[in-house]
């Protein structure tokens, strides 16, 4: 969850740039939907749905799923999304799978005796970070991490990031969303852009998830505190503490921004919970479900 979170706050900023240059679509315009095909809350869907207008004029929507691991599911589950899609907003679609760490049995395509589906899967990792840097849009930066030889230019991508003309908002939000997505590749790289740019980075929204992960350096009273003192401190103690609080606070952000005030309303009774793996449970129920209902009824 907390990776589509990163990638949805950077894409909140970036929907164009992002479908030219990752999609290579002729983009006139995007609108990032939130699209109600399932039923109950143990139906998946694919992380973004983007209505699209093309520089001719013709309206498509874009599917585009990201995945920090390659699973043998993933063509067929693309298929059903796709079909979902196609039979609930009655639009052409086009699905893109963006591939975050390397895989070999990784595949852009789905056959069986009656079946030949083929999809985009964009391999991140093989596009070479100096072309992203290169197209001089500050907004593909964050995913500059993922991409071949990304690591050599960290701090050149995150420079760009924190001296553009961009909002202070949209700055914060696109270089927490670097530090998320690093965390892939190395534990260094959030640790880094922690020390560096917290300034600006606490001003995001996403900057909770980072004390979700072992990025948030450990807390000992509390998720501040622990940011502050846990990379000396270190204790398993404060580690454990910190992921049942980080875990918390993505639900609470979960809830704002699915479900605005009304999901707000139950989290006093989910923070009592103190069995993390049912916390995890509760988190992916309120990725899934179509209202507080639905997490209301999964809660009980």
């Amino acid at each position: 969850m907390h990776y589509d979170i990163a990638s949805k706050i950077i894409l909140s900023h970036c929907k164009e740039p992002f479908l030219r240059y990752f999609c290579n679509l002729s983009v006139d315009s995007a609108l990032l939907i939130d699209t109600r095909p399932q039923e109950t809350t143990s139906v998946r869907r694919s992380d973004f749905v983007l209505k699209t207008i093309l520089s001719e004029g013709e309206e498509i929507l874009v599917l585009i799923e990201f995945l920090s691991s390659w699973k043998e599911h993933i063509p067929l589950r693309t298929l059903e999304y796709r079909c979902r899609h196609i039979l609930q907003e009655k639009l052409p679609v086009k699905t893109f799978v963006f591939l975050l760490t390397p895989s070999r049995q990784a595949k852009n395509y789905y056959q069986d005796e009656e079946v030949d589906f083929r999809f985009n899967l964009i391999r991140l990792y093989d596009i070479p970070a100096e072309d992203i840097l290169a197209s001089g849009n500050e907004c593909l930066l964050s995913f500059l991490p993922l991409t071949k030889g990304g690591s050599k230019y960290l701090e050149e991508g995150e420079s760009r990031i924190y001296n553009s003309s961009m909002s202070r908002e949209k700055k914060a939000d696109l270089l927490t969303g670097m530090a998320i997505l690093g965390g892939l590749i190395s534990e260094d790289i959030p640790l880094q852009l922690i020390h560096r740019r917290r300034d600006i980075m606490i001003e995001s929204a996403a900057y909770e998830i980072i004390k979700q992960e072992g990025i948030k350096e450990g807390i000992q009273q509390g998720i501040q505190q622990g940011l502050e003192r846990g990379i000396q401190q270190g204790l398993e103690r404060g580690i454990q503490q910190g992921m049942y609080q980080g875990m918390l606070k993505a639900i609470e952000l979960g809830l704002k921004l699915k479900f605005g005030v009304q999901g707000l309303k139950i989290y006093p009774e989910i923070k009592k919970i103190k069995d993390i793996d049912l916390l995890e449970a509760i988190s992916e129920a309120i990725e899934a479900a179509k209202d507080v209902e639905e997490i209301k009824k999964f809660m009980s």
